[in-house]
């Protein structure tokens, strides 16, 4: 790739085009690695999967994690008419794939599906107040005449083409690559910045169903701080939380599941360098990798900083590629003004008595 600076979109298009179930994930990590030998010292795979690139710097250490896996599905049974049944990989609502496009991922490639549903002219009255579910929908795979190459636990993914109109993204998976994108332009932003930290990279597995992959990539870099990028609920409106907005910045997580000290450099380092965020309010748990990360080791100092985006879980989800781009530029700096942080946030150490 040179010297020749990263575009935002067609990098988004690119890895959301690519398939990555949990537990899945390599097609898409092979492209991450190829796309950041440029911008790191080395790169390894950790035993659950996982993609951690290194930035080798003689200062204090961070990690930023991004999620690769997406939601979808796996085949449960197989009809000899050429029909099949499916169970979610992750939170999909069955109401969502009604009537959608989606490949079947075979040992010999991918084979076209189409999502069946009952037509409501063949519904009963009691049939038409039902919610849909997995026992109501089924794959159509009758137009591959090697429809049989498929065994049960085969993957299946939403077929989608991602699109750009006027700087918002429509496309499958931006939960979470847009976040991969993010660390990706960071990646690329400090190759060509100061700063003494030593950065790891770390493109995780199997957020989707519990996050394994970034609690033993933490566990595997020995990080002291770490910060979680994922996507959270943009121009929603959720009683009794503060509106995220789309286009107006990454939003910057404050609750018990982050480290306080450290999640107000973050919010420091944003005013420095005039990048706009938002505030999201984490009661609790707040569902990413954050809840894993933070208890590493003898624990993590840990930020989340979401990217609002829309239609979360859906075959099509929509963001503003804008808050991409401001996501990474508040990592790489978080990374340059680390020093400041650590001078803050560590603690002399208590002298042990007898």
């Amino acid at each position: 790739m040179g010297n020749k600076e990263l575009n935002t979109k067609e990098l988004l298009l690119k890895l959301s085009s690519i398939s990555g179930p949990s537990g899945y994930e390599d097609e898409v990590l092979k492209e991450i690695e190829q796309i950041m030998k440029p911008y790191c010292d080395e790169s390894f795979r950790t035993p659950m999967g996982s993609l951690v690139c290194v930035k080798n710097g003689t200062g204090p250490s961070i990690g930023f994690f991004a999620h690769a896996d997406q939601i979808a599905f796996v085949v449960t049974k197989i009809y000899e008419e050429g029909f099949l049944r499916l169970s979610g990989v992750g939170g999909w609502d069955p109401k969502a794939v009604v009537s959608q496009k989606v490949w079947v991922h075979t040992k010999n490639g991918k084979l076209r599906g189409v999502v069946g549903f009952m037509p409501p002219h063949l519904q009963t009255t009691e049939e038409s107040k039902k919610v849909p579910d997995y026992d109501h929908l089924f794959v159509d795979v009758t137009m591959n005449p090697n429809w049989k190459d498929i065994s049960i636990g085969d993957l299946v993914t939403i077929e989608a083409e991602g699109f750009d109109k006027n700087g918002t993204l429509f496309a499958p998976a931006l939960d979470n690559r847009a976040s991969c994108v993010a660390i990706i332009k960071a990646a690329e932003l400090l190759s060509k910045m100061k700063t003494d930290a030593k950065v790891y990279y770390i493109f995780s597995t199997q957020e989707e169903i519990g996050g394994p992959g970034a609690r033993s990539g933490a566990y595997i870099s020995e990080i002291e701080y770490g910060v979680v990028i994922d996507v959270t609920h943009g121009d929603e409106d959720i009683p009794g939380y503060p509106k995220i907005k789309m286009g107006e910045g990454p939003a910057i997580a404050v609750g018990p599941v982050t480290n306080k000290k450290f999640v107000e450099h973050v919010k420091k380092v944003a005013g420095k360098y005039n990048i706009k965020t938002q505030i999201e309010a984490i009661a609790g748990r707040s569902g990413t990798d954050t809840d894993e990360v933070q208890l590493t080791r003898i624990g993590v100092k840990t930020a989340l900083v979401s990217i609002p985006l829309r239609y979360m879980h859906n075959p099509y989800e929509k963001l503003v590629i804008k808050d991409v781009e401001d996501t990474a530029k508040l990592l790489a700096f978080t990374a340059t003004e680390l020093a400041e942080v650590q001078e803050t946030t560590d603690q002399p150490k208590e002298e042990k008595t007898c």
